[in-house]
């Protein structure tokens, strides 16, 4: 007699991952991102704006908001739900993030003529995923929620 408790698939089932504030590690988060999304079925082109999204996400969270403090944490939380995907990215940083709420496209040449080359990154994540969401995290840094959507081919 099967066990009704491992024949049921759960409606929501959570990964976790705990990154050290170093450039790199992004990585790690964007892989094990992809080889979830791609399990739920997501389309390729979906998965690669998942890794683009997830890797900005970290990117920020290191550098802003841990500072590159290699002794922070990152935390990676990837809820897999029936019909999409959740990721949160939480820093350990104390300095909130000023995050408007209407981000616009970078200006090309503005960019090119700064050093940094920054400003790309909120605004990609706010283009490649359906829903994205800045808040402050439980540890009180801060923290980006942000939803991609399962497209059911017909």
């Amino acid at each position: 007699m099967a066990n009704p408790s491992h024949d049921a698939e759960p409606a929501e089932r959570v990964v976790e991952l705990r990154l050290p504030s170093r450039l790199g590690y992004e990585k790690v988060a964007m892989d094990a991102a992809a080889s979830v999304a791609r399990r739920m079925g997501f389309a390729s082109d979906r998965v690669d704006a998942l890794r683009t999204a997830v890797a900005e996400a970290i990117t920020n969270a290191i550098e802003h908001g841990n500072a590159s403090d290699s002794d922070m944490k990152v935390l990676v939380m990837l809820t897999v739900r029936p019909d999409e995907l959740v990721v949160s990215v939480a820093d350990q940083g104390r300095k909130e993030l000023k995050q408007s709420q209407t981000v616009t496209s970078p200006k090309i040449e503005e960019t090119f003529a700064r050093a940094d080359k920054g400003g790309w990154g909120i605004w990609l994540i706010r283009e490649l995923m359906d829903e994205v969401e800045f808040t402050t995290a439980p540890s009180g840094g801060n923290q980006v929620r942000m939803v991609i959507h399962l497209e059911k081919s017909s």
